[in-house]
């Protein structure tokens, strides 16, 4: 499973004002978020539809809004050249 690919794809449409960026930034650091998140999207969708333990599922929730503000912050400190 493609993990960054499900990541980059899930994060462009929780945040839109960003997708242009996602969708172009290819740098090692925002690639291996991007990763990261798929997988904590698809554990924490995993466990939704298994009717986990709710705590787990919240922590799954925390990472994945964690990852989604350290995206936001990678994209600000991208250079232009590296965004178009």
């Amino acid at each position: 499973m493609d993990y960054e690919k499900i990541g980059r794809a899930r994060m462009m449409v929780r945040l839109p004002k960003h997708r242009l960026q996602l969708a172009e930034l290819r740098t090692a650091a925002i690639c291996e978020l991007l990763e990261n998140y798929g997988l904590a999207l698809t554990k924490r969708d995993d466990l939704r539809v298994q009717g986990g333990p709710p705590h787990l599922i919240a922590q799954y929730e925390e990472l994945c809004q964690a990852l989604e503000d350290n995206a936001v912050k990678l994209i600000g400190r991208a250079t232009p050249r590296l965004v178009r």
